[in-house]
C-alpha cells in the first residue's frame, strides 16, 4: 500500500535493521578496540582474522573468502605491513604469486582482537535463547546466499 507521498508505507525492514545492527557492532567493537589502545578498526579485522586462522593466503583469495573488492583489501595489507603486523613473501610453489602473512606482533593483536570479538559474540547471543541463536544462523546464511540477480 502507498501513502500520500508515492512512497511504500512501510520502509525496508530487514535492510534497516542488519543495517542498525552492524553499525551498532562496528561502533561497540571500534570503541573497544580505542580503550584497549588496538591499532586497527573494524575495516581491517575481518582481514587480520581471516589471517589469523588461515595465514598464508593471497590477495585474492582474501577477496573471495571475504567478498571484498581487491582495493580495499590491499590497503588493509599496506595498513598491516607498515605496521609491522603481517607480511607479503613469495609463494614457494609458484613465484609469481605472493602471500600475505601474520608477523609475530599480527598474530598476537588478532590474539587480542578474536578476544575482544568473542566477548561481543557473547553479549549479544546473551540476548537470544539456544533456540533463537540457532535461527539466527540459518536465517543469516539464508540471507547471505539470496541472489541479488
Amino acid at each position: 500500500m502507498n501513502s500520500d507521498n508515492g512512497h511504500s508505507a512501510r520502509p525496508p525492514l530487514i535492510t534497516s535493521l542488519i543495517g542498525r545492527l552492524h553499525i551498532r557492532i562496528r561502533k561497540e567493537c571500534d570503541k573497544i578496540f580505542r580503550q584497549q589502545g588496538f591499532p586497527v578498526e573494524m575495516d581491517q579485522i575481518p582481514v587480520l582474522a581471516l589471517l589469523y586462522y588461515k595465514d598464508g593466503l593471497s590477495q585474492q583469495e582474501i577477496c573471495s573468502c571475504l567478498q571484498r573488492d581487491k582495493a580495499s583489501v590491499n590497503r588493509t595489507v599496506s595498513f598491516l605491513s607498515k605496521r609491522d603486523m603481517a607480511k607479503v613473501v613469495q609463494d614457494v610453489t609458484d613465484k609469481r604469486k605472493t602471500r600475505v602473512e601474520l608477523t609475530a606482533a599480527g598474530k598476537e593483536l588478532a590474539i587480542q582482537v578474536d578476544a575482544v570479538v568473542k566477548k561481543v559474540d557473547t553479549i549479544l547471543t546473551s540476548a537470544l535463547t539456544e533456540k533463537e541463536v540457532e535461527q539466527f544462523y540459518t536465517l543469516t546464511n539464508k540471507l547471505i546466499e539470496t541472489s541479488f540477480t
